[in-house]
């Protein structure tokens, strides 16, 4: 996974380790329930060198060692949400993707709805 990262993912990761009161060893104990297990000195090595790009893998066996969704590290990594953001965007994907695909279907319905609607009440500018 090529992408660029800050030390905030690192400091995410290290928070929530800290604040759920696990070691770097325990978050490698509890990935190894899901799959192949990522490593407790990987866990340091993501939490102290933003330049450090892990696999997919290796962010979806971090979640399960965090006890923290999978889509919330992947969206975390990429910097699409910030480290100390309690994001309702993750909350939302979270729930979204446990709904059955009609279900889905309404709920991007609503919100096409509502973008519409939001788009049309938006004043467009005068050109300068």
């Amino acid at each position: 996974m090529a992408t660029r990262r800050s030390k905030p993912f690192g400091d995410f990761v290290q928070r929530t380790r800290q604040e759920k009161s696990l070691s770097c060893k325990d978050v490698e104990k509890k990935s190894a329930r899901f799959g192949k297990p990522i490593a407790g000195s990987y866990v340091n090595r993501i939490e102290n060198d933003p330049a450090l790009n892990p696999t997919g893998l290796a962010l979806k066996a971090l979640a399960y060692g965090l006890g923290v969704p999978p889509e919330e590290v992947f969206l975390r990594a990429v910097g699409l949400v910030d480290s100390g953001d309690k994001s309702e965007a993750i909350q939302l994907l979270s729930r979204f993707k446990e709904l059955s695909s009609e279900k889905r279907s309404i709920v991007l319905d609503i919100v096409e709805m509502l973008y519409s609607k939001e788009s049309r009440r938006t004043p467009k500018r005068k050109p300068a």
